[in-house]
């Protein structure tokens, strides 16, 4: 993507982000000629650290703004999987599956091999990948099943991560990828639980399709990880997903916005038991700035009353984050409490 293109992207999202209510159609009309493929790919990496850094209602702006331009952009306008050849695909597979063996977790061999060949990144990589996991797994060879199925998942992994080609079809193969992972776990497992888990982050970034029935995916998945990750026999992981589920409540389309906003706050308060400020510093503030925003957006109860609380998380969400240790998390959340 040329440099001056990605930038007048990153200054659209600004102006949508900070403009009055009511005029985001007249601006998107006024920028038509920004409304691609790759406009969509940077709203939504956008919306994901915006949510990381407990920004969820511009998160969840721009990924209702995805949802509705996906509709009139055909994403599928840079699938340049057609004219290649299958072995091609099956050859590059092999090679990142040899590499994830022998890179020791160093993400930067593996994106370096995908950013050489980010063209067959595409949905027929998705085809070939479980043909070849197929096959291996079926075959006469060294490699135990359990070591397959975690090649492919640290693949998975760092296909998510991988910020070059198209960020849409980079998420459909992470999908299905972990969907194989998945699928050679055995059920009730912690490694299941674990495919489980990020396979619901995967739906709720991706980019294609519904994105309320992505984010129901994603509820249905982190819920169903909540069956193995108890709070007795997991309680890290347990919190984890309780942390996850909050977010995507925060996130959610479907049903009553006023009774997801209660079941984020829950989900938030209950891995707080976990999340100690004393075992989990940083984990405890960001939730605590995250309850801040659920308050501050509550619709049930007293406003008052929320405010109060909104405030209330914020100032002790910077006693973590100062502005000496944090200081872009510190002017945030002043903003915020200012605001509140």
């Amino acid at each position: 993507m040329e440099e001056n293109r990605a930038q007048a992207y990153l200054q659209l999202i600004h102006t949508l982000l900070n403009c009055p209510n009511g005029e985001e159609p007249q601006i998107l009309q006024d920028n038509s000629e920004l409304l691609d493929v790759h406009f969509l790919e940077t709203c939504e990496l956008v919306a994901e650290k915006m949510a990381q850094q407990g920004g969820q209602n511009g998160a969840n702006f721009l990924r209702n703004l995805i949802a509705q331009l996906a509709q009139l952009i055909d994403i599928n306008d840079d699938d340049n999987s057609e004219g290649e050849n299958p072995q091609e695909y099956a050859n590059f597979i092999l090679e990142l599956l040899q590499a994830e063996e022998g890179s020791n977790s160093n993400t930067g061999v593996i994106h370096s091999m995908l950013a050489e060949r980010k063209h067959l990144l595409n949905a027929r990589f998705s085809d070939i990948l479980e043909q070849v996991v197929e096959r291996l797994l079926g075959g006469e060879n060294a490699i135990t099943i359990d070591s397959i199925v975690s090649l492919v998942e640290d693949l998975s992994i760092n296909i998510s991560n991988f910020s070059g080609g198209n960020r849409a079809d980079n998420i459909e193969i992470a999908l299905a990828a972990y969907q194989l992972v998945l699928n050679n776990r055995q059920p009730g497992s912690q490694k299941f639980a674990q495919a489980q888990n990020n396979l619901a982050a995967a739906y709720i970034t991706r980019i294609k399709g519904s994105r309320a029935e992505n984010v129901e995916m994603a509820i249905a998945l982190y819920g169903a990880a909540l069956t193995v990750y108890t709070l007795e026999a997991f309680p890290e992981d347990w919190a984890m997903a309780q942390n996850n589920l909050a977010a995507a409540y925060a996130n959610r389309i479907n049903g009553s916005r006023a009774e997801n906003i209660d079941r984020a706050i829950a989900f938030f308060e209950a891995a707080l038991t976990v999340r100690t400020p004393e075992h989990f510093p940083e984990d405890w503030a960001m939730i605590q700035y995250n309850l801040g925003n659920a308050y501050n957006d509550r619709i049930n109860g007293s406003r008052d009353e929320n405010l109060e609380k909104a405030r209330s998380f914020y100032q002790a969400a910077l006693t973590v984050y100062t502005r000496e240790d944090f200081p872009e998390y510190w002017a945030m959340i002043k903003k915020k409490l200012a605001n509140a």
